[in-house]
């Protein structure tokens, strides 16, 4: 199993190192004989036992960097939240002193760290702790290595979660001006699109910001590298996310009239967004139960992509004990209107099975008029990919 928090919080980074050896993996099934998922895992008690042995016998660093990885994985893959954000931050504190000899291995901690800080409402922290990864990557690589720019992309997002525009724009801009001063055109696009996305979900709320989105959209538009193609296709999806904000119809079907091109994998090219402030407005009662939630609800939700890249089969397969239906079902409503590209697969084929991970999180703020810091009374979901991809070789 890939490391779920490492994968999720950076693209296009450098090979994740295999887990620490623990005992065979436990297969779970969930759900009913018709839609069972199985979910290939080690059990936390393994990954414990493992973490455990290798710090008693002073296992090298890299090794135990592993195994703590692993574990908090499955504490995460648990629900543990809290737990899992402790087994890294254990871990931080044992092996920061290797970041210079070991630069990569300790960015990956700290940005795993980073993730489950942010899954459990400390956003600012997340935010920094995404600093102190890229600074780990900068003591030990030189400074045009690509794993220092997309990790320098990664604090740029945590600026953009926390609405912070100016200062994610200004980072995604240095990363593709130093990508293209390197000769990395797969950077720059990244960069470059990561300005667009940005602006382009803002001003589906706030029209105000059109020009801008438009703006940042004829940057992509207006590059000449082969390598940025992909990019340069990519934008014409983010005008349709323009047409979005003017009707749900609107933004499917623009994405629709593009989806000819057809792929082996399950590539996602609408998704509209899961609004919580109509349930937020409608179902008051949770509200009040919810307020301020420390332990984060969460849900794993399956369905199948169909060969023609509709979404079919949506089914909520396991669930936090305090998650509620309403919130569940906006997800899984939103999940069921997704567009992905056409499969290469025929029109009988049952598609691709997929599975996520949604977590509703309260953020740590602080209060109006005050110093003292409390959860936020505005959720939002983060989204974890659970699905294991069949390996080629």
């Amino acid at each position: 199993m890939a490391f779920l928090l490492l994968q999720s919080a950076s693209p296009a980074q450098a090979a994740v190192p295999p887990p620490a050896t623990v005992s065979p993996p436990v297969a779970l099934s969930i759900g009913d004989e018709e839609k069972t998922i199985v979910v290939v895992g080690h059990r936390i008690e393994d990954s414990e036992r493992a973490l455990a042995a290798c710090i008693d016998r002073q296992c090298p660093p890299k090794e135990e960097i592993d195994a703590s990885l692993a574990h908090a994985e499955n504490q995460f893959l648990a629900g543990n939240y809290a737990d899992a954000q402790r087994t890294l931050s254990k871990a931080r504190g044992r092996n920061m002193k290797y970041r210079k000899e070991l630069p990569v291995e300790v960015g990956d901690l700290l940005r795993a760290s980073g993730r489950m800080l942010a899954l459990i409402g400390q956003s600012d922290a997340a935010r920094i702790t995404a600093i102190d990864s890229l600074d780990a990557l900068k003591s030990g690589l030189p400074s045009t290595d690509r794993r220092i720019f997309v990790q320098r992309l990664a604090v740029g997002d945590a600026f953009a979660k926390e609405g912070r525009l100016i200062a994610a724009r200004d980072v995604y801009n240095k990363v593709a001006n130093q990508a293209d001063a390197a000769g990395d055109a797969r950077v720059k696009g990244y960069a470059l699109f990561r300005v667009a996305g940005m602006y382009t979900a803002v001003a589906r709320e706030f029209p105000d910001y059109r020009d801008t989105a438009y703006q940042s959209l004829r940057r992509v538009d207006e590059t000449t590298e082969p390598d940025l193609a992909a990019f340069r296709e990519a934008a014409k999806l983010l005008r349709c996310r323009m047409e979005d904000s003017r009707s749900a119809e609107a933004g499917r079907d623009c994405a629709q009239a593009m989806n000819g091109k057809r792929v082996a994998t399950a590539e996602l090219i609408y998704a509209p967004p899961i609004d919580l402030r109509n349930w937020r407005r409608e179902d008051t009662s949770s509200v009040v139960t919810l307020h301020g939630d420390a332990t984060p609800q969460w849900a794993d939700i399956a369905f199948w992509v169909a060969p023609d890249g509709t979404v079919r089969d949506v089914d909520t397969v396991r669930t936090s004990p305090t998650a509620t239906e309403t919130w569940v079902k906006l997800v899984t409503d939103a999940l069921g209107k997704r567009v992905y590209r056409p499969l290469q697969l025929a029109p009988s084929d049952p598609g691709l099975r997929r599975i996520e991970r949604y977590s509703l999180v309260y953020d740590v703020a602080l209060s109006t008029g005050s110093r003292i810091r409390t959860r936020s009374t505005i959720p939002h979901v983060e989204i974890l990919d659970l699905t294991v991809e069949p390996r080629t070789s």
